[in-house]
């Protein structure tokens, strides 16, 4: 079968057969867009992202997503590889001529919120059993991270998921960021099994001037055993940054912040505010792409 080609707007788009589903060349930089909705993931592909870490609730930092958005976004994922319509609310897109990538699907494992990444037993049962269970989707990656209460990396619960996720691949978290001695604690999570690291280097943003120096130093040390992933306040204004220091791939939202019609009386449905969502804009994919390349 050829090439199926879709006007979005003012762009052509190819829907290639020819897309490989493990991404493309491994000497481009790439962008992992973190989503938690169907309607960001399709922003994201849009957008030009290479891959996709899939969650739910990323105002709570990302936790495990919902079985239907795994298999909406596997849809998406398999119509693209497939020439087809990659859903229906493109249905209004007409024929043209550029390249829809076909991202990889990374699922988020942490089944709850918190900053602590200690789990007990019937957490731990949880999160094996969802990768069971997404396992039956393909996916390319796993992303998790479990601590214990002194802020160590949980050796026997992080071999646990390796061994269930096996043969696919999974991240470190930035469970990471709260651990102390950084230096051990790779060479820690590398001999685990572990092949990518996502890191803020240890502070609230990774543009912070301390964790660029972490980020620099990871690098050095461990860029030939683990992939090391800055996230965290990653942004258009200093992807270039993360680039010419060596970065290969980068994590971000690339959101925007989509405010929710407020309910009467005063009623909130839960501890947190959850008066916004974050929804993925494409052009600001579109522009760390453009970023990372130049």
């Amino acid at each position: 079968m050829g090439d199926i080609f879709m006007v979005k707007g003012d762009e052509t788009i190819i829907l290639s057969n020819s897309c490989n589903f493990h991404g493309v060349n491994d000497t481009e930089n790439m962008l992992e867009v973190c989503i938690d909705s169907l309607e960001s993931a399709i922003n994201a592909i849009y957008g030009g992202a290479d891959e996709l870490e899939v969650c739910s609730s990323l105002t709570e930092g990302g936790l495990t997503p919902s079985p239907g958005l795994v298999s909406q976004i596997a849809s998406v994922v398999n119509n693209i590889k497939n020439g087809r319509l990659i859903h229906k609310s493109c249905s209004q897109y007409s024929y043209g001529k550029k390249t829809l990538k076909v991202p990889k699907v990374n699922v988020m494992i942490r089944c709850r919120t918190g900053s602590d990444f200690c789990y007990n037993d019937f957490e731990m049962d949880t999160m094996l059993s969802d990768i069971d269970h997404f396992k039956q989707f393909e996916i390319d990656r796993f992303v998790f991270g479990a601590l214990t209460d002194s802020q160590e990396i949980d050796e026997k619960n992080c071999k646990k998921i390796i061994e269930r996720a096996s043969p696919t691949p999974v991240t470190f978290h930035r469970a990471f960021d709260v651990c102390k001695e950084p230096n051990a604690t790779v060479t820690k999570i590398i001999n685990l099994g572990f092949n990518r690291l996502l890191t803020s280097g240890q502070r609230c943003t990774a543009a912070d001037s301390e964790a660029l120096v972490l980020i620099r130093t990871l690098l050095e040390s461990f860029s030939d055993k683990i992939e090391i992933m800055p996230g965290a306040g990653v942004n258009v204004d200093n992807a270039k940054l993360f680039i010419d220091m060596g970065c290969k791939i980068l994590h971000s939202s690339c959101k925007i912040t989509k405010y929710l019609n407020k309910a009467g009386n005063n009623l909130r449905m839960g501890e947190g505010d959850s008066e916004f969502i974050y929804v993925t804009d494409e052009n600001i994919v579109k522009e760390m792409k453009l970023k990372m390349e130049n």
